[in-house]
């Protein structure tokens, strides 16, 4: 029986906004709270203080976000897509085969990790989830999408992979690439027996990619 593929992204409530002023309300909102959470860290991420920042009542945040759960799950999904957005203007035309992209993509993603805000938002994310359901559930959107985006590369470079296992490793290059901010990245002390590290994590996960089922 043919498999049927389905997406591992959990469905999450949406941001009300029907309009072109009411989508670039939206997208006000959820930039403002980014950059919240980037300068002045989760504690200090309110309606109200959105609404400061945006210019606009706290009434006009929470028609668009009536709970804060909403508005960080919203959040993971711009953010997400944002990234996603950036990546596809970067892309090399020369670019054309499947590998080549995949390649490029995870180079891409640890570079982007690397950028002092970007690893800023992360660490920020991964210290408060451990006590906040909000930002796990925040952290769970995010993560889903990003498995999800690699799960779909993997589709096109290793076709004969059943669709268990591409979402197996999806998640496998998720935490692959991910980790690497533990050792990598702004402020990190460096060490001599790591240099060489990222063009191995490459290597790693363009095995893990091309890889036959039931060979990993």
């Amino acid at each position: 029986m043919e498999e049927t593929h389905q997406s591992n992204e959990p469905t999450t409530g949406t941001a009300l906004a029907t309009t072109g002023k009411g989508n670039a309300r939206v997208r006000a909102i959820l930039e403002e709270a980014k950059n919240i959470l980037v300068e002045e860290g989760f504690a200090e991420l309110s309606f109200r203080t959105l609404a400061k920042r945006c210019g606009i009542t706290v009434g006009n945040v929470t028609y668009y976000f009536p709970t804060k759960e909403l508005l960080m799950e919203q959040l993971a999904v711009y953010i997400f897509d944002r990234w996603d957005e950036g990546f596809q203007r970067r892309v090399p035309e020369r670019l054309t085969d499947h590998i080549e992209i995949f390649e490029y993509s995870v180079r891409y993603m640890i570079e982007e990790n690397k950028r002092p805000r970007t690893n800023a938002l992360l660490q920020e994310m991964w210290a408060i989830s451990s006590r906040s359901d909000t930002v796990m559930r925040m952290l769970d959107v995010f993560y889903a999408k990003m498995r999800a985006w690699i799960e779909g590369m993997l589709a096109g470079v290793n076709s004969e992979l059943p669709i268990r296992a591409r979402k197996l490793r999806a998640a496998l290059i998720t935490s692959q690439i991910e980790g690497l901010i533990v050792l990598i990245g702004p402020r990190r002390i460096p060490h001599d027996e790591l240099r060489g590290l990222e063009e191995a994590a490459l290597v790693a996960i363009r095995q893990l990619a091309i890889a036959p089922d039931g060979s990993v």
